[in-house]
């Protein structure tokens, strides 16, 4: 089998500590880079905590539901619709879910989808319930695509939960996009598969990735069902991050309903193991191609967010903007080590 190209290479330095009389004290970082994401990091050799959970009437009370265009006072007023030949309501609707286009759109084809009317949800009350309509009005959004015989191959959910992940909005939302080409970092992905595949004769990135990653049991988490839980080789948060990747299902309308139910009740441990930890914030992406594509496999990440207390300073800087390396005090096999007993539990 194969070598999936994780890269480690172990640097030590040295100061006079004030902290034990200016003894000379050693420290070590574990620089990382991980050929398939293309991601560098750099492990510290410590393990980050978040004392205590940050106060969330600071952004409760900066973002009200009066004034919430996500909330029902506003919502008919102030949200985008639809084109008629798309959906002749404006919007796609399942239960208290709805999609509708983004006012302020990254993309030609991005659209925002809230879970139901409630203003603010937190972690721990983020079910399978809760979220599973929210994720089928997405669904339902790119069967219609499909339908339209647009030519779109590639999409992704994506979720920006609470303003420190860049969340502008406190209402729990998803955001779509579907193209004809990939972003840049799925691009990423689909390249390393195929050239994976071309230099192992036609083995599969992600079934021989799995298969290493459960027999090395350092960063392998869980499997549940056809979705299989790990923590990352080289993270791209400081916090760590956590990747699900749907086995042998290479298209985005591969996946099932069970399949869904899966992923959402995986989806749901993380977020408990988040929530017990103190954090109040992620980044998600769920990437799928929309035709079937035997090297890939539809996946995706998580990456909890925070702030640096007491100034509330971003966990990103120059090394992860300018430098395109990421700054990681979260050792990724003690992470994993955490997360496994959220797993071990009956849903």
């Amino acid at each position: 089998m194969r070598d999936l190209g994780f890269k480690k290479e172990i640097s030590t330095g040295y100061y006079l500590d004030p902290f034990s009389g200016y003894q000379e004290k050693k420290i070590t970082i574990e620089s990382r880079y991980d050929e398939i994401t293309g991601v560098a990091c750099r492990i510290l050799p410590y393990r980050m905590r978040i004392t205590q959970k940050p106060d969330m009437d600071f952004y409760l009370e900066k973002s009200p539901e009066s004034l919430c265009p996500f909330c029902p006072d506003l919502f008919e007023k102030t949200t985008p619709r639809f084109t008629p030949d798309i959906v002749e309501e404006g919007n796609f609707k399942r239960g208290e879910a709805c999609l509708f286009p983004n006012a302020f759109p990254y993309d030609q084809n991005n659209n925002v989808a809230i879970f139901s009317s409630r203003h603010f949800v937190p972690l721990n009350e983020l079910t399978p319930e809760f979220m599973h309509d929210g994720f089928a009005v997405c669904r339902d959004y790119f069967h219609r695509v499909v339908e339209m015989n647009l030519g779109y191959k590639y999409c992704s959910i994506n979720w920006n939960y609470m303003p420190p992940a860049g969340g502008g909005m406190i209402h729990p939302h998803l955001q779509t996009i579907a193209g004809y080409k990939p972003t840049s970092f799925m691009q990423k992905l689909l390249t390393s598969a195929h050239n994976y595949a071309a230099a192992s004769n036609g083995d599969n990135l992600w079934n021989n990735l799995i298969a290493l990653e459960k027999k090395a049991d350092k960063r392998f988490i869980a499997n549940t069902g056809v979705v299989c839980w790990l923590t990352s080789f080289a993270p791209k948060g400081m916090a760590g991050e956590i990747d699900f990747i749907f086995r042998e299902k290479t298209s985005l309308f591969d996946l099932t309903e069970s399949n869904f139910n899966e992923f959402l009740t995986g989806l749901s441990k993380v977020f408990n193991y988040l929530y017990v930890n103190n954090f109040i914030s992620f980044n998600m992406s769920f990437y799928a191609t929309m035709t079937n594509n035997n090297y890939f496999f539809v996946q995706g990440k998580i990456v909890p967010r925070f702030v640096i207390y007491p100034l509330g300073t971003s966990d990103l800087n120059y090394f992860e903007k300018l430098h395109n390396e990421i700054i990681c005090p979260t050792v990724p096999e003690e992470l994993c080590r955490e997360l496994q007993p959220y797993f071990n539990t009956v849903a």
